[in-house]
């Protein structure tokens, strides 16, 4: 389960590995509750008040969890983390009561382990209504192993790449060389790649891009496959 306000991990996202084995992700949605977001900054302090810090082990569960999320846990920062930055936390309005951030800190400089301070400011003018959601997700295994997974998209998605004109097959030879093929600043593609765009795009691509222009595809060429 994950809350958040939109899909931490997309289903269209590309394929996990989790312990040798290859999983698709998807989601629903369980709950939803009304949130608010609100935008914070960090300001390292060298000196501050002893009455106005905060030690990070202090900090409630839900704020150090908040932290945890976005790299700033107790043990992810020391000395040389940079601390002078600003995110969003979401925090069901339910929940705000459990906080000692928001929507006013009690203490306004946190202390982490290492001795690395920052101070922590807030405030309602910028805080906006959100929605936060609760997401469940489900793993279907792929293959057994990654080795598998490999021979299942090979076998489904390999095409080979011949009846080339000599201007396809030059640009292909560009393409698998050391330097690629590159389109001078200006210039614009020639027909040879633009013969090739559609032959591509008679053949199902392992991964879609964009306007179906882009994508990510096998082919055989000369006996290899790229």
């Amino acid at each position: 389960m994950v809350d958040d306000q939109s899909p931490p991990i997309w289903e269209g996202s590309r394929p996990w590995v989790c312990d040798g084995g290859v999983y698709r992700l998807s989601y629903e949605v369980r709950n939803e509750r009304p949130a608010t977001r609100y935008f914070w900054d960090l300001t390292p302090v060298q000196q501050a008040d002893q009455d106005n810090i905060v030690q990070f082990d202090e900090l409630p569960r839900l704020d150090r969890e908040k932290f945890r999320l976005v790299g700033l846990g107790d043990d992810a920062v020391d000395e040389d983390t940079p601390l002078d930055i600003g995110k969003t936390f979401v925090y069901a309005n339910a929940d705000r009561n459990q906080s000692a951030l928001v929507s006013t800190p009690d203490r306004s400089v946190i202390e982490w382990s290492s001795g690395s301070r920052a101070g922590f400011s807030i405030t309602d003018s910028n805080s906006k209504n959100a929605t936060l959601k609760t997401y469940r997700y489900t793993a279907r295994q792929l293959a057994p192993t990654v080795e598998a997974y490999g021979q299942q998209l090979r076998t489904r998605y390999t095409f080979e790449l011949s009846g080339l004109s000599d201007a396809e097959r030059n640009l292909v030879e560009k393409a698998i060389g050391k330097y690629g093929y590159n389109i001078d600043r200006g210039g614009s593609p020639s027909d040879a790649f633009w013969s090739l765009i559609k032959i591509f795009q008679q053949h199902e691509a392992v991964a879609d891009g964009k306007e179906g222009v882009t994508g990510n595809y096998l082919a055989t060429y000369d006996g290899q496959v790229y």
